[in-house]
């Protein structure tokens, strides 16, 4: 096995990526296994122009006391040793969970890549660079498998994507393609390091299980089931784009707008194919200032709102919005 860079990341895509990296590159980094090895792959790649593409940002979560601490500590040094700028924040993310509710990994997610668009449109970084790896890859297929999903749920871990809704800032993972193991070989080949969470062992959490019980029993079955689950995910994307391409087209054609409102014509919805229908009402529906629409609430539309009998009915949507059969049209109101 080869321990360059390129040999852990996917150096072909990285080229067809505009401008990656000398459009300026935050790497999100937690001092853990997978970031440090990222941000060693990248320095290393990147050569000359590191210190001008490369900015290393870390957010203290402060869940772990010291050891939290310690991983910002780390972090600091390590970038300090490559001549690379960092950023270094602490959040209380424990107390916004209890002044705000919400689920603690959803919270800490959500502040830290709020401090990550932060640090790249100070910046003026086009990219943030997460660690993901195939086998977090094929971790949250299972997930989601598990849980109940769509085609668009197994599309997983996306390779790029918009960091959010009104930035041009993109979110990169050049690990994707990489199972954990080849990360582990490379990291002790070139001495990385790095500090290991305890709370990955935590067997009370869903992901640790699998990681840690199902995944290895699935490997008795079919050793390369993490590259199997990543390109299920692969190939999910490709139609889920496919369909959502489709569906864009027909909004374009039948969507009407007055007032405020947005309507679409039932009459056209009832001959559309189911899997077109929904990714309309879907696109509709979901704006990104409210929370996530499910599955449940297009299928609420659907039955409720296109048989004949339904004009007068309405359905609620999250963030206080309804969605109103009025004569041969849906009705989607706002909040």
């Amino acid at each position: 096995m080869k321990f360059t860079a390129e040999s852990i990341l996917n150096v072909a895509w990285l080229r067809q990526v505009a401008g990656f990296p000398s459009a300026g590159v935050v790497v999100a980094v937690s001092g853990g296994l997978d970031s440090m090895t990222l941000l060693h792959a990248l320095h290393t790649w990147c050569g000359d122009c590191r210190a001008q593409c490369l900015h290393v940002a870390h957010l203290n979560h402060g869940l772990r006391g010291e050891a939290s601490t310690a991983d910002a500590q780390l972090v600091a040094e390590t970038a300090a040793q490559m001549g690379l700028d960092w950023t270094v924040e602490r959040a209380d993310i424990a107390q916004s969970v209890a002044s705000g509710g919400g689920n603690l990994e959803a919270v800490a997610r959500q502040v830290r890549y709020a401090f990550l668009r932060r640090t790249a449109e100070r910046l003026g970084a086009a990219f943030v660079a997460t660690a993901h790896t195939q086998s977090d890859q094929a971790e949250t297929v299972l997930l989601r498998l598990v849980r109940g999903t769509s085609l668009a749920g197994l599309t997983a871990i996306a390779p790029l994507r918009p960091l959010a809704a009104g930035t041009p800032v993109q979110v990169i993972r050049p690990l994707l393609t990489v199972s954990r193991r080849q990360i582990v070989a490379y990291a002790r080949y070139h001495g990385v390091r790095f500090r290991e969470d305890v709370t990955n062992h935590d067997l009370s959490r869903a992901r640790n299980r699998l990681r840690h019980r199902v995944l290895p029993e699935l490997e008795q079955l079919n050793p390369q089931v993490g590259s199997a689950l990543a390109r299920l995910a692969a190939q999910a994307r490709e139609d889920q784009q496919y369909l959502m391409t489709l569906a864009q087209s027909w909004l374009k054609q039948h969507a009407r707008r007055a007032g405020g409102r947005l309507a679409l014509p039932v009459s056209e919805l009832l001959v559309l194919p189911p899997p077109i229908r929904r990714r309309v009402l879907h696109a509709v529906a979901q704006q990104a200032e409210y929370p996530a629409v499910a599955s449940r609430h297009i299928t609420a539309i659907e039955q409720t709102l296109l048989p004949g009998d339904a004009i007068g009915k309405c359905v609620d949507l999250t963030g206080g919005r309804q969605v109103r059969r009025i004569a041969d049209a849906l009705v989607f109101t706002e909040a």
